[in-house]
């Protein structure tokens, strides 16, 4: 495939994905419940982030240093750096299986043996996705990458209401099986033959890992924060109406920071352009996309604050308005979500991987400290105010970091519109 050709594929991924994420907020909640959609979202994130922590930078380096070989010898480096990653991975998918044994026996009345099976199949399978997938990215296939996600989520929209409605809450978990299988089954059928006749000597680059290292961190860290609320509520509410409540919620911001990741993922190739001009036509593309983004969030949180009463029920069913005020601070981060994924951006430009961890990771502390105070006083509510935390103070560091780019008009219309939003939410009665 073409570039151009395998450009415009990843694009369509990606759109794949944002809509049927979208989906997943809509027509689950409604069909679940607010207690079995968040136990369904709690095992999401769990099998989520424990796989982006186990291939931990493996991707980036794939993508990276791939690439950088001569033609005749990227296979073999990736069959080089795939040989070697076999063995890790099978220890730490041993590792993890253990930790859920423990956690079935020493808390039984938490963690249910069946679930921790379950979860515990769709990760393995996730992993050995990811194995695949990742070859690919690493020689230029990134629409595979795009769409393994993209069907995942399609096929968990399509098994968890067929299981649900044969088998009840006890089959339930087996969609996020039947989602991870047809990943795997995708990156087999498009990547099962791409290191055939790769060459068996190729030595893979001192640093290699190291590098992916960094950036993987701060692919986990951007990714905990969206998904840990839903996990604190989790861990402290168990299987309750407030951590649905918070999974819907969670999952809303999820849906609109991916697809505003989308547009400057998009954008990328005009910002390699202007930085190869000078990187400060780079820089004033990047904020003239982050004053539209802000713009185009702050109007529909604002919508957000007239319609959700009446919208909500209609949408996810009337079981989710007991918990209208956990999507409150959902609303409120909307005019300050674009800031950080602007830092990323921005960062990448610039071959500085530690500046995007060091912004991802100060918004997860604070998105912690925030949430253990919280929770046990406003209950879901806490969890979506800990993300708002995060997002603010990812925000205040990457125009801390990044002041050309992410420049101080930026961030104060970003706070002013969240503080506005937070305003008219009290005076609309919301948040009581």
């Amino acid at each position: 495939m073409a570039g151009g050709a395998a450009r415009a594929a990843a694009i369509q991924g990606k759109t794949i994905e944002i809509v049927t994420q979208a989906l997943m907020v809509t027509l689950l909640p409604r069909l679940l419940g607010p207690v079995e959609f968040g136990r369904l979202m709690v095992a999401v994130a769990v099998v989520t982030l424990t796989s982006v922590a186990i291939s931990l930078g493996a991707p980036a380096a794939f993508a990276r240093f791939v690439p950088a070989e001569p033609a005749d010898r990227r296979r073999g480096l990736a069959r080089a750096m795939t040989r070697h990653l076999l063995g890790i991975r099978a220890l730490q998918l041993a590792l993890a299986g253990g930790l859920a044994v423990a956690l079935v026996l020493l808390l039984p009345g938490r963690f249910a043996a069946p679930d921790a099976g379950w979860v515990v199949s769709a990760l393995a399978i996730d992993v050995a996705a990811v194995l695949g997938a990742q070859i690919a990215l690493g020689l230029g296939l990134t629409w595979v990458w795009s769409f393994r996600i993209a069907i995942k989520n399609a096929a968990l929209l399509l098994a968890v209401p067929a299981l649900y409605l044969l088998a009840g809450p006890a089959g339930l978990l087996a969609g996020i099986v039947v989602s991870a299988a047809a990943g795997f089954v995708f990156t087999v059928w498009t990547s099962g033959r791409l290191l055939r006749g790769a060459r068996s000597n190729v030595a893979i680059p001192e640093g290699a890992f190291r590098y992916g290292i960094v950036a993987g961190l701060a692919a986990f860290v951007g990714q905990f924060t969206y998904r840990g609320p839903v996990l604190a509520a989790g861990v402290v509410a168990g299987a309750s109406d407030q951590t649905g409540f918070v999974a819907l919620a969670s999952s809303i911001a999820l849906a609109v920071m991916l697809a505003v990741r989308e547009l400057f993922t998009v954008s990328l190739p005009e910002m390699v352009e202007h930085w190869g001009q000078g990187p400060g036509r780079a820089e004033r593309l990047t904020r003239r996309i982050g004053w539209w983004s802000i713009a185009v969030l702050t109007a529909g949180a604002l919508a957000g604050v007239a319609l959700i009463r009446p919208l909500l029920p209609l949408i996810v069913g009337e079981d989710f308005l007991a918990g209208l005020d956990v999507m409150v601070p959902v609303l409120v981060l909307l005019p300050l979500l674009p800031l950080p994924l602007l830092g990323w951006q921005v960062a990448a430009l610039q071959l500085r991987p530690h500046v995007a961890l060091a912004i991802n990771a100060a918004g997860v502390v604070a998105f912690i400290a925030t949430a253990a105070l919280l929770i046990p006083v406003w209950g879901g509510v806490g969890a979506t105010a800990g993300l708002v935390a995060g997002v603010l103070v990812s925000s205040v560091l990457s125009a801390w970091y990044l002041p050309r780019a992410v420049s101080p008009a930026l961030l104060g219309a970003g706070v002013v519109g969240s503080g506005a939003i937070a305003g008219l939410a009290v005076l609309a009665g919301l948040t009581a």
